[in-house]
């Protein structure tokens, strides 16, 4: 199991770079608005949201030289990896020749980032703004996600706000049930 030691540096240098796990006691932890804007079946929605329940959300976000922000994130459904060139374009392929088109962008790296994607959906093509704000609380720093998905056929618009706290200790596990970019099943060394 890796530690947060390994993977990245403590978020408490005013820097979101390290690892933080979803707060699910503020904001709109759910993924249900989104999930239905995309087309997802009732059924399925409840499954990811037993799944949020059961298994903690964590990203782990590194900026590297100002050009480059990667990003982990880990949940009960995703386990997937990004590396992004600020300002760059980047297309991914998907299952079924499908494709996703993303682009990161930051006026401050290391404290703000916005990533765009066009992505396809269950029902058609959907964009989504998932900007991501470092701020303090006191004497914490917390992570403000702003997960923006709009659907392109029917108009459909979701925000979701969640939080973020630092993250210390031991990097869980992939859920068994997590897919990986390629919207396969993550496969265990």
């Amino acid at each position: 199991m890796m530690t947060t030691s390994e993977t990245s540096t403590p978020a408490a240098l005013g820097s979101m770079n390290g690892t933080w796990i979803l707060d699910k006691t503020r904001g709109q932890p759910s993924m249900r608005g989104y999930l239905e804007t995309m087309g997802v079946t009732e059924l399925a929605i409840e499954a990811n949201e037993k799944g949020e329940e059961e298994h903690d959300t964590i990203h782990i976000i590194e900026f590297a030289d100002n050009d480059f922000f990667s990003i982990k994130k880990m949940s009960r459904v995703n386990d997937l990896s990004l590396e992004l060139k600020l300002g760059e374009e980047m297309n991914l392929a998907m299952p079924g020749d499908r494709t996703k088109t993303i682009l990161a962008t930051s006026d401050n790296p290391g404290q703000h980032v916005k990533i765009t994607s066009r992505m396809p959906t269950m029902n058609g093509m959907a964009n989504v703004i998932d900007e991501k704000t470092l701020k303090r609380e006191e004497n914490l720093l917390v992570l403000v996600q702003k997960l923006t998905i709009k659907n392109e056929l029917n108009g459909n618009e979701c925000t979701t706000e969640r939080y973020f706290i630092p993250y210390q200790g031991e990097i869980p596990e992939s859920a068994v049930t997590a897919k990986g970019p390629d919207g396969k099943p993550v496969q265990k060394g």
